[in-house]
């Protein structure tokens, strides 16, 4: 009797658990920079936490999560106001890259996975001098 009392209580159990995961659930968008110059940068965000992205490598700079299967642009995100990335020179932290206000023109998308969506901002020499 206990059994089969658990076995018809089961499925009421688990559609709790199921609605917290749908609650915490979405689509997410990350932001990448992808640095192909030649120089060691170095990106600082809004709370002063200092990235490093080493010269023809990436950084995934921040992401956020959307209800919706569409990715959510840069400026749209909330995550950043600018983009400033800096070189190290003599032991000091030189801007050699800024995007104040954030262009999302600039950014390049791509949806590596379904519904799982990546900003790319390449960074270049040319974009440095």
């Amino acid at each position: 009797m206990k059994k089969v009392f658990l076995l018809m209580l089961f499925p009421f159990l688990m559609s709790f658990q199921c609605e917290d995961d749908f609650e915490n659930a979405g689509f997410e968008t990350s932001y990448k920079i992808q640095n192909n110059s030649n120089v060691d940068l170095f990106y600082i965000d809004e709370s002063n936490q200092i990235s490093q992205i080493a010269k023809q490598s990436s950084s995934i700079i921040g992401s956020t999560l959307n209800n919706e299967t569409i990715a959510v642009m840069p400026t749209a995100s909330l995550r950043f106001e600018a983009i400033k990335l800096y070189a190290s020179e003599n032991g000091d932290y030189v801007l050699r890259y800024q995007q104040t206000p954030v262009d999302d023109e600039l950014w390049v998308l791509s949806e590596p996975l379904e519904n799982v969506f990546e900003y790319t901002l390449i960074i270049t020499d040319q974009l440095l001098d």
